[in-house]
């Protein structure tokens, strides 16, 4: 009934609506359509009144009585006759009353279909937890919180408070304390290294768990800083990639090579160029400038090499600036890393550890000194890392998230009960980038508006499940090689993005032992969690 109501009102606006013709049409055609529309405006106008007269008949109560000199056949020739005495104009206007009336049945018949679908409530307690395993490419949306085997959010967060309790609110300050502290030496080191033709140092970038805000310690192990690596003068680093198959990560040499500077030696004379000056050709104290090739193995940069000449450049550095902080520090030389030590009156100690690293074009990838997870017997490689782009990452999430997200305790809470509860293995499998790695793909999967506080225990359960289902499938996918879903704002090279996924458990499809013992490693992780559970009185 409606959609023929709408149909005969459209049929009336559309013909009753003066024609949208050109000025210089001739009077005839005017005159015809002056006629045909005043014809229609007739016929409306006697539907109108026959339609009125059944609504009078059929409405019970006193009807509208005519005028004694007037009878209906008399008022319907009368409104009749006023129709026809109408202009085209009049009817123009009349037209626009059915014309609104045809858009608002049209919005009451959309209506339906314009109305956005409610977006699905996680916490819902009717679906099952076989439900959310359907599909293993799809976000876990659907979470059995419930579950009597699973702590809800009162338990985890009194384990939260008990074991983690401010950490998150002291990073902040003392990871800027510490990026201060380090460049402060950085400079330092820079005023010793002026026109000695060594690798020049720029500022650290924080990264690793402190600087993205989920340590899950009360006291950090260690503030980790990259400080990157520009070639001196007259030098140029040039990097040369690894693909080795089946490595997690991959790996790179740094090669030192000579530029052309005699440009610059004849306009401004204050440089030499060694690629046109035979060392030998040099006095003793112009040869100075060919010690950057100290720090490497043939034409390749050395880590290890590297990483003493800058220990013993962050020694030099602290001399002339120990007087004016109250702390004792003390460096720790490492072979891929350089480990600062700060200890103060009080007692408290506090722990930096600088690693260096080379740019790769103009992108925020470096070969870095130490590896994320494993390091590598020869020490001209240098691995790849995408560390600031994940430090980013976190920021970003941090800035869009709910307030008190409980992203970064799900974290937290999973990679302490992991270090902390667990007894200490050598060769574990399941490393602490892998649960970030499950926890990064989640937050992309699922709106940043389902990490609200209340919903701790579901995404805890979430990331659980997303890891569970990579190890029986041996496929964890890296969060950033490969992930065409990743936000413009984190500075991925277009090369990065579009790369085959790297899988993180490929050595997990190759060995079936390390995968029984990583089932077994995250089945001790879920009884950690269980374990969570508040006793129940008998």
């Amino acid at each position: 009934m409606a959609v023929g109501s709408l149909l005969f009102l459209a049929v009336l606006a559309i013909v009753h609506h003066p024609l949208m013709v050109s000025d210089k049409q001739d009077p005839a055609t005017v005159q015809r359509v002056q006629e045909q529309e005043q014809r229609l405006a007739l016929e409306m106008t006697r539907l109108q009144l026959e339609f009125e007269q059944r609504n009078r008949e059929e409405r019970p109560g006193p009807r509208r009585s005519l005028e004694p000199n007037q009878s209906q056949g008399e008022e319907e020739a009368t409104a009749l006759r006023v129709a026809a005495e109408q202009g085209p104009d009049d009817v123009a206007w009349d037209g626009w009353h059915y014309g609104v009336l045809v858009i608002i049945l049209l919005v009451e018949l959309c209506r339906p279909s314009m109305e956005p679908e409610s977006s699905y409530d996680s916490s819902s307690e009717d679906v099952s937890c076989e439900e959310e395993e359907d599909d293993a490419e799809a976000a876990p949306r659907r979470s059995c919180t419930q579950h009597p085997d699973f702590p809800d959010r009162a338990a985890l967060e009194h384990f939260y408070d008990q074991h983690l309790q401010g950490v998150s609110e002291d990073l902040a300050s003392t990871c800027e304390f510490v990026a201060g502290l380090v460049n402060t030496l950085l400079e330092a080191c820079r005023v010793l290294t002026y026109q000695t033709f060594l690798p020049e140092l720029e500022n650290c970038i924080g990264v690793a768990s402190t600087f993205e805000g989920w340590c899950p310690h009360r006291d950090p192990k260690a503030y980790r800083v990259l400080v990157p690596l520009l070639a001196p003068q007259g030098h140029s680093f040039r990097l040369e990639m690894e693909n080795a198959e089946g490595a997690q990560e991959k790996h790179g040499r740094v090669v030192v090579e000579l530029e052309c500077v005699c440009k610059r030696e004849r306009l401004l004379g204050d440089v030499l160029c060694f690629l046109h000056h035979a060392e030998e050709d040099l006095s003793d104290d112009e040869q100075g400038p060919f010690r950057v090739h100290i720090l490497c193995s043939s034409s390749h940069l050395d880590v290890g090499k590297t990483m003493l000449w800058f220990h013993s450049l962050v020694g030099q550095a602290w001399a002339l600036m120990a007087h004016n902080y109250s702390f004792q520090l003390a460096a720790q030389p490492s072979a891929s890393s350089c480990k600062l030590r700060l200890a103060y009156e009080s007692g408290r100690a506090l722990c930096i550890e600088i690693i260096l690293g080379v740019q790769q074009g103009d992108s925020l990838v470096f070969l870095a000194s130490h590896g994320a997870e494993t390091g590598h017997p020869s020490s001209t490689v240098w691995v790849e890392t995408f560390a600031v782009q994940e430090m980013l990452f976190f920021q970003l999430v941090s800035r869009y998230a709910p307030q008190d997200s409980c992203h970064l305790k799900c974290l937290q809470i999973l990679i302490h009960l992991k270090e902390c509860r667990l007894p200490t293995l050598e060769n574990r499998v399941l490393t602490t980038y892998h649960f970030k790695t499950a926890l990064m793909h989640l937050l992309l999967l699922l709106p940043l508006s389902e990490w609200r506080p209340e919903q701790l225990a579901q995404r805890l359960r979430d990331t659980l499940s997303y890891l569970h289902r990579g190890l029986e499938e041996k496929c964890l996918y890296h969060f950033l090689i490969g992930n065409s879903a990743l936000p413009n704002q984190i500075p991925v090279p277009k090369a990065c993005r579009n790369a085959e996924p790297l899988n993180l458990f490929q050595d997990l499809a190759l060995k079936p032992a390390a995968h029984t013992q990583a089932l077994s490693e995250f089945l001790e992780i879920m009884q950690q969690v269980r374990a969570l559970l508040p006793q129940r009185s008998k």
